[in-house]
């Protein structure tokens, strides 16, 4: 089998991947995960025949052991030194950590300056702990990190590992790192884990406390590198000062105002020197197959070129976005909560065919926008221009899965075009009359799935832009509680679709390709039927939400209220507020 290192099967596999409009089962096939590394990887047995024993207490304190063979070095003991490595190009040298604990005096704890690969093995049972001193100049470059490799780096096991990067990073790699089994925890007051050509989680726990970015594959300028998957294992991080359990969706105004200001929401601003604090952050492609991974940040969650997600269980809280890619973001599986964010999947074109995925956004749920953090022009949300109103070309596909969105701004919005084509959709917004449901620049359909739309608000009419299929809203008697389920049937009581909206509404459209304009259905809040009978579309044509179009807001009448657009729903500039004909 190839080196990981010269190995551009997976980086061709997710590119063809992720070009396409949707990632099939078929991709996840192609990703073979066993691809991505070697026996000696995971090998965790080990024994103290044939290899170096080594007592570090019995060494001298401040001193650095240094290694230069090949081989296997079990090493225990409590010390003050660092273990450093030089070794042959080709040399292959395995570290058991059997309860050790060191403090450099300066520099990482473990320093691999020259090998072709360093393996740790945390012996079953043990406690080791690295703790590197102030950062010292090699040639060049600053090295400060707990542990820092020149070459590929494995860390498997069964025992705990506590790392400390006091200097900056915790754990830095600057070629192929793999984690495959342990209970790591890495603290540090920049990066908590830096796999510079690519990162790879195959299992073990794994809890990274970060004052930049939880873990980065920095590696954009090198062909095949810079890339994240997650395979399985545990993974917590929290990035920054993360977002604390108070924190909560305030809707139209967010954090201060329209969200947190006036400033940038991604990068932030043009000051280099601004931290990054994102949770896990890839140069090019970040994959999730699987694993449990919990991630509490101040900045992005997820950030990427493209990043895909066809397994796991993600729980996310965020000040910014839970997933950013710059380009493709495609959900094909998985369990996805993002309970905190600013907004919830963002990417030039975001495709969703599977997963069960909820989102509670102080602005959009799910947006098609385009362009990377600092594009664009500066205005109230600062990099993007939110503003803009031409149809750039993004598009957003729901084809399958299960989404459950709150948003404090529109719930589906694309600076180009939206296509529903399967899968069940909740959406809950304020539609106030700036904000709504579905919000696109470009053209809207809908030709599979169900909609389900709910609002505490003015009727929802943006919803009516998604052409090929009936649209149907109803007006409550009353107001329906936070968590109530509305549930629509079709003529034979087969549910179709099911939505807990997790604010108050008094509003509710709905939408399926099993009903077309005639068919009898019935929309049920909790137990009770409020509206049964046939399906009409009564829902106002009116134009994108806060975008080009026609009209805007219009009411579930011939006529609408006024406001900015003009009475036959010929809307200026953005689409105005105003009510417009069916």
């Amino acid at each position: 089998m190839m080196k990981l290192k010269k190995n551009l099967s997976l980086l061709c596999a997710l590119l063809l991947a992720l070009s396409g409009a949707c990632l099939t089962a078929s991709a996840e096939e192609t990703l073979n995960v066993e691809d991505l590394y070697k026996s000696r990887d995971v090998r965790a047995d080990w024994s103290a025949d044939g290899a170096t024993v080594i007592d570090l207490s019995a060494l001298e304190s401040g001193s650095d052991l240094t290694l230069t063979e090949e081989g296997d070095y079990v090493l225990s003991g409590e010390w003050t030194g660092r273990i450093v490595i030089e070794a042959g190009e080709e040399a292959k040298l395995r570290l058991i950590l059997n309860g050790v604990s060191i403090n450099s005096p300066a520099g990482p704890a473990i320093w691999e300056k020259s090998a072709d690969k360093l393996i740790l093995t945390l012996a079953e049972g043990s406690v080791n702990t690295l703790t590197d001193g102030a950062a010292v100049a090699e040639e060049d470059a600053t090295v400060a990190a707990g542990i820092y490799t020149e070459n590929d780096l494995s860390v498997n096991g069964s025992g705990t590992l506590t790392v400390t990067g006091t200097a900056e990073q915790g754990i830095q790699c600057k070629a192929d790192l793999i984690i495959a089994g342990g209970d790591i925890t890495v603290s540090a007051v920049n990066d908590g884990i830096r796999g510079n050509n690519s990162v790879l989680l195959l299992d073990g726990v794994l809890t990274v406390t970060a004052g930049g970015d939880g873990i980065v594959s920095s590696k954009a300028d090198k062909e095949g590198k810079g890339w994240i998957v997650i395979a399985g294992g545990t993974l917590a991080v929290t990035a920054g000062d993360g977002v604390s359990e108070s924190a909560g969706t305030s809707g139209f105004g967010g954090r201060g105002g329209w969200g947190r200001g006036w400033g940038d929401w991604d990068t932030g601003s043009s000051d280099s020197d601004t931290v990054s604090q994102k949770g896990v952050k890839a140069a090019t492609d970040l994959t999730v197959l699987g694993g449990s991974v919990t991630l509490n940040c101040t900045d992005d969650a997820l950030h990427a070129q493209n990043i895909a997600v066809t397994g796991g269980t993600l729980n996310i809280r965020t000040g910014d976005d839970g997933m950013h890619a710059d380009s493709d973001l495609v959900i094909s599986g998985g369990i996805i909560d993002i309970s905190q964010c600013h907004e919830g999947l963002e990417g030039y074109n975001v495709t969703v065919s599977g997963g069960e995925i909820r989102v509670v956004a102080d602005d959009d749920a799910v947006n098609a926008a385009g362009g990377n953090d600092s594009s664009g022009s500066v205005g109230i949300w600062g990099g993007r221009d939110r503003f803009s109103e031409s149809n750039n070309g993004s598009l957003l596909t729901v084809s399958g899965g299960t989404l459950s969105l709150t948003a404090g701004g529109d719930g589906l919005d694309s600076n180009g075009s939206i296509s529903v084509t399967g899968g069940v959709t909740g959406v809950w917004t304020a539609s106030n009359g700036m904000e709504g449901p579905i919000d696109f620049n470009g053209s809207g359909s809908m030709t599979g799935g169900t909609l389900i739309l709910a609002s505490s608000g003015m009727q929802m009419g943006a919803a009516a832009t998604l052409s090929g299929q009936a649209m149907m809203g109803v007006s409550l008697s009353g107001t329906q509680t936070a968590g109530t389920v509305i549930t629509l049937k079709d003529a034979n009581g087969a549910v179709l679709g099911s939505f807990a909206p997790e604010s108050s509404f008094s509003q509710v459209t709905v939408a399926s390709s099993s009903l077309g304009e005639g068919s009898s259905c019935e929309i049920l809040c909790g137990d009770s039927a409020v509206y049964s009978g046939a399906v009409t579309s009564n829902v106002s044509s009116a134009g994108g939400g806060f975008g080009e179009g026609r009209g805007g807001w219009g009411a579930p009448s011939d006529q609408g209220a006024g406001g900015f657009g003009s009475p036959d729903g010929q809307g200026g500039g953005r689409g105005g507020h105003g009510g417009g004909r069916r």
